[in-house]
């Protein structure tokens, strides 16, 4: 069950909502509409044992810009 990011053609909102069947499509949490648009997402990883003390790390992809430290599933998450 994969979480997929969704951007509100009504309110211009993003959001993030866990979905059952690929082709199920949300409707906004903020503005209730269901006209909402899947984004193209980046994906990440945990690769272990990279940093300093043998702790895992996240690894994002090179199209995305890196935050440093940050524990968000992703970039929407810690909103930059």
């Amino acid at each position: 069950m994969p979480i997929y990011e969704y951007h509100c053609q009504s309110c211009s909102r993003k959001f993030e909502s866990l979905v059952m069947k690929r082709d199920e499509t949300p409707g906004c949490p903020y503005c209730n509409s269901e006209n909402a648009q899947r984004l193209m997402s980046a994906c990440g990883f945990v690769s272990k044992g990279t940093g300093t003390g043998g702790e895992p790390t996240v690894t994002r992809s090179a199209a995305t810009s890196g935050c440093s430290g940050c524990s968000a599933s992703s970039c929407a998450g810690c909103g930059v």
